[in-house]
């Protein structure tokens, strides 16, 4: 039981982490929300959004990892 729920917890881990990309680099390319985010508010949360992405990677490769030592 505990394996199924680390699969589905690593899957949804690798679509947050393309997800959270995909919104930074959108942010960064596109004028998407400029009327809200604007000067160093935008440029802060393009940062946060790749720095919480670096993160949920490190998670997940220690996850793998553990798994993998287990089995």
């Amino acid at each position: 039981m505990k394996l199924g729920l680390n699969i589905i917890s690593v899957w949804f881990g690798f679509i947050m982490v393309i997800g959270l990309v995909t919104g930074a680099i959108t942010l960064m390319l596109t004028d998407y929300l400029s009327e809200n985010l604007y000067g160093n508010k935008r440029l802060f949360f393009i940062v946060l959004l790749f720095a919480y992405s670096i993160y949920r990677s490190i998670r997940i490769y220690q996850v793998l990892k553990r798994n993998q030592h287990e089995a």
